[in-house]
């Protein structure tokens, strides 16, 4: 009885070992650059350790069932708990990665659930046929001793740990990379690129919200720049908006729609425009939707992904794993209801402190830097921070009663984001880098309140989810204060980043530059509008006749 339910211990870490290793390869193998090979080494210890677990219960039906028949031997014990352990397990995961790659998280139809239990069943009842024979005929057989199947489990995790300490696809790089400037960038601007992530526009002060101070320092900034009201970005969720705002092409263009989706090596994003104008280039990215395993590092000299606490000694690549989502769950369900704003992003203080880092380390150089702020992203936090959070994924519809609770704590996350944003500005006033700074802020997308009963983002084109701020301060204040009206673009920006830098823009970019002649005469008609043309008396032929007289009153005697 004890032999069965070893039997079902070892084939079940054999299984899930082969399952995470599968998966993980998966996942490397899709990333646009591999930032780190961990997930190898993490799904050898975290499947195997989930397989056992299964295959312990397998062994213990084995062991049931050998008291009732002895006819099920040792070689078909091991592939029986092997495949009870490998169809479940792996027909899960399929179905995880088909739900991504194939139905855009739509959910799997019944027709591809059938699909995946109809393989991974013929692959089951093939290996109970064959693996039987090979456990008796071939080298194999080992598996059947504890320490072979061990053995088979060290090999791939001592295999999968040297490889977790190769360098990956392209390092954080760093601050102070060696690059040579020429003359002709002193006359440039510092270029500053501030991305805020779910950003509604209609809920700051300078675009008209009514919520007294709630955004007091970005309004500050509106004054110094031209602010553009109607700014519509070209996705309602983060990676596909920020491709579009990188490489001012349309979500048809770029390709990089989905879940899935990688930015392709082909576009040309604007840090490498800048970059090979001689710019020393930065990105700060606070979203894995937008980091080094989906290719978004294209350009910068420096990409600095300002990860979340992952819990259980995770790393980038490990949180793609289906199975890391699942323990990252239960752990968050012992923590119970208190929230670390950590575990979700890094807050807008350690934004702000990483950027002044970087631009401090410039010196004279002229540089290019993206950051971004994730505050207003749920879950949204209590000001003071007190633990209390809400978020999406405990609450995908919302009860409408909470609305304007939802909506106060948004604010409050806004709030918190803009007072920071002033230690930044302060700063870089302070420092006198600020006049010479172009800055431009605005938001991947925005959010919805259940204004067309719906909530969060990322699945409708309502204003509320399109409409986001861009605000363009110009070196020294330029056009200060312009309010503009017309309808622009996220895919102007880069355009315009690259006009602010003197740089050459791509030719595959579709949006265009805001600061064309055409149209900084436009903005300057905005601030001082002609005068209105003198009233000119209408010709005789038209002039109304004037009114009778009214008659005299008759004198009295």
């Amino acid at each position: 009885m004890i032999r069965k339910v070893t039997i079902g211990l070892l084939s079940g870490v054999v299984a899930g070992t082969l399952v995470g290793e599968a998966e993980a390869l998966w996942v490397l193998s899709s990333a646009g650059a591999v930032s780190d090979y961990v997930a190898l080494f993490y799904a050898a210890v975290l499947y195997a350790g989930i397989g056992a677990a299964m295959g312990l219960g397998v062994g213990v039906g084995l062991a049931v069932l050998s008291k009732i028949t002895d006819k099920v031997s040792e070689p078909l014990a091991y592939a029986l708990g092997f495949f009870g352990v490998f169809a479940p397990l792996g027909l899960v995961i399929s179905r995880y990665i088909a739900n991504k790659v194939i139905y855009a998280e739509a959910g799997v139809p019944m027709s591809g659930n059938l699909t995946l239990l109809a393989i991974f069943g013929g692959i089951s009842l093939l290996g109970l046929f064959l693996g039987p024979i090979l456990l008796t005929k071939t080298p194999l057989r080992i598996l059947l001793q504890p320490k072979g199947s061990l053995a088979l489990w060290g090999a791939v995790a001592v295999i999968s740990a040297a490889f977790s300490f190769a360098p990956g696809g392209g390092g954080a790089g760093s601050l102070t990379p060696e690059k040579q400037q020429g003359q002709e960038l002193a006359t440039r601007p510092d270029v500053l690129l501030i991305v805020v992530d779910t950003l509604r526009a209609d809920h700051l002060g300078a675009y008209g919200y009514p919520v007294a101070d709630i955004s007091p320092n970005i309004d500050g900034l509106a004054k110094d720049s031209l602010l553009f009201e109607e700014s519509h970005a070209q996705a309602s969720w983060t990676r596909a908006s920020f491709a579009s705002l990188y490489t001012s092409m349309l979500p048809s263009a770029h390709n990089t729609a989905l879940k899935v989706s990688v930015l392709p090596d082909d576009v040309e994003t604007v840090a490498e425009v800048l970059s090979r104008t001689g710019y020393v280039t930065a990105g700060m990215p606070n979203n894995t939707n937008v980091t080094q395993s989906f290719n978004f590092h294209q350009g910068f000299d420096s990409f600095k992904y300002l990860a979340p606490n992952m819990p259980f000694f995770a790393t980038e690549s490990v949180y793609q794993l289906s199975m890391y989502s699942v323990l990252r769950k239960v752990g968050e369900r012992f923590k119970g209801d208190h929230k670390v704003v950590e575990d979700f992003y890094q807050p807008a203080n350690v934004v702000v402190d990483e950027a002044k880092s970087f631009i401090d380390a410039q010196g004279q150089r002229r540089w290019f830097l993206m950051i971004h702020f994730m505050d207003p992203h749920d879950p949204y936090f209590e000001h003071p921070w007190n633990g209390k959070g809400y978020g999406r994924a405990e609450h995908e519809r919302p009860d409408p009663a909470d609305v304007e609770y939802l909506k106060a704590t948004y604010d409050a996350e806004i709030r918190y984001m803009d007072a920071e944003m002033k230690r930044l500005f302060d700063w870089l006033k302070e420092t006198g880098r600020y006049n010479n700074t172009a800055i431009v802020l605005t938001a991947d997308h925005g959010e919805e309140f259940y204004e067309h009963q719906g909530w969060w983002h990322g699945t409708t084109l309502y204003e509320e989810q399109v409409n986001v701020p861009l605000i363009v301060k110009l070196p020294n204040q330029e056009l200060a204060g312009a309010r503009v009206p017309w309808t622009v673009r996220s895919i102007d920006v880069a355009p315009t980043l690259a006009a602010l830098a003197g740089a050459e823009p791509s030719p595959m970019w579709q949006g265009e530059s805001l600061l064309e002649d055409a149209d900084r005469a436009g903005y300057t008609q905005l601030l001082a509008p002609p005068p209105a043309p003198p009233l000119t008396p209408p010709p005789p032929s038209i002039r109304p006749r004037p009114p009778p007289s009214p008659p005299r009153r008759p004198s009295t005697p």
